[in-house]
């Protein structure tokens, strides 16, 4: 699905559509966001800051699951841990996701040519390790969120 066709559904398929996001959002009429999100419509368009706040509003993420399939990415939900909101580990969950992302790039160059250099492995393992760490860092973070009273 395009970005396009993925603003349209979030809008339309939201209950009560557009008469009830308008308002929400800040936009004057039901019409202006249905002719925001019209694919066929050249006059009117969604802004990034409108297409945010209705994934915010609607809880739907199909233009960013649109756009990071554009640009073959993809998109993880942040882990909701209660019992330490440590932005640290945050982060760590975030360059864990982006070294992963690397892992994958790095392996579709690897195999774009059917055959594995000496380079290319050892591209890899740079990739890898850098998981390794990220993953290490990641598991003492987890640990140190570890409540007091069940550490005794």
């Amino acid at each position: 699905m395009n970005i396009t066709d993925a603003a349209y559904n979030t809008v339309h398929d939201h209950p009560g559509g557009a008469s009830a996001l308008a308002p929400r959002m800040g936009i004057k009429s039901p019409a202006v966001l249905n002719s925001k999100v019209n694919p066929n419509t050249d006059t009117h368009h969604i802004s990034l800051v409108e297409a945010s706040k209705l994934m915010a509003i609607t809880g739907d993420p199909r233009i960013l699951q649109s756009l990071n399939a554009e640009h073959g990415k993809v998109a993880i939900d942040l882990p909701v841990i209660p019992e330490c909101r440590d932005s640290a580990l945050t982060e760590l969950i975030l360059n864990m996701g982006i070294a992963g992302g690397d892992i994958q790039a790095v392996f579709k160059e690897m195999m774009a040519d059917g055959r594995v250099t000496l380079g290319e492995a050892m591209d890899m393992s740079k990739v890898i390790h850098t998981l390794h760490m990220v993953l290490a860092e990641l598991d003492a973070q987890v640990h140190a969120c570890v409540d007091e009273k069940e550490k005794a």
